[in-house]
């Protein structure tokens, strides 16, 4: 099994990082993931909106990856060009079983994974039904596209995106879920709102004895969106 990273340098110069910084990004990613990069490939003749199979270095790489090779790129916009001409790269991959890691995703995007001994879909599944949502509108239709990806990730009971709230956190299967520990907080800032401490004093009493840095403005309103919900 062979590791591949994929350095792409705009020819057009408008997001350009450089050879070397790319080459020490996907080596140290590579390394957080137990693999060893074993080939560095170097497109820079190309603008990151010709499909990544068009391309000279991009043809070439999938001419010759085997099943159970790894490829590594930085940023996911470099080899996925449009939304049409992502789904199709995917599906390829997939269809190979080459898995794609893209170090700005932090995750493979074409397999699933495994994780602490738990198979899971990871982030594959979600880049999937986003580029299938957005190549319904690649015409011009973006908006609508995106409304109905993020609708069927919530239909799903998946976690769309944005900041978690707090007291919360996003498991294994993409679902938010409680976090204890934080939840705990929760219960508290409520139990010193109940007894009329004010937004400020709470915040400090937090940050002193449970070193929890939260500004006033921020424990109104987890304390009033916890009220609401109850």
């Amino acid at each position: 099994m062979t590791t591949i990273g994929y350095v792409f340098l705009d020819a057009d110069r408008t997001a350009l990082i450089s050879l070397e910084l790319q080459r020490h990004v996907l080596e140290a990613y590579a390394d957080g993931l137990n693999l060893s990069c074993d080939e560095l490939l170097v497109e820079e003749s190309y603008s990151a909106a010709v499909p990544f199979q068009e391309r000279t270095e991009g043809a070439r790489m999938l001419d010759h990856v085997q099943s159970g090779d790894t490829i590594l790129v930085m940023q996911a916009k470099w080899i996925f060009g449009s939304p049409k001409s992502a789904l199709s790269l995917i599906e390829m991959l997939k269809e190979k079983n080459i898995s794609l890691y893209c170090q700005d995703l932090d995750g493979n995007v074409t397999l699933p994974t495994q994780r602490k001994l738990i198979s899971s879909q990871g982030i594959a599944s979600i880049v999937y039904q986003l580029c299938e949502a957005l190549s319904v509108g690649d015409g011009g239709t973006h908006g609508a596209a995106i409304r109905a990806g993020k609708a069927r990730l919530k239909k799903d009971g998946k976690y769309i995106g944005g900041p978690v709230p707090f007291g919360w956190l996003v498991g294994e299967d993409g679902k938010l879920h409680k976090d204890l520990k934080q939840q705990g907080f929760i219960d508290k800032m409520i139990e010193l709102k109940a007894d009329r401490w004010s937004y400020r004093d709470i915040a400090i009493i937090m940050k002193e004895k449970h070193d929890l840095h939260l500004s006033h403005e921020g424990i109104r309103r987890i304390v009033l969106k916890h009220s609401r919900q109850n």
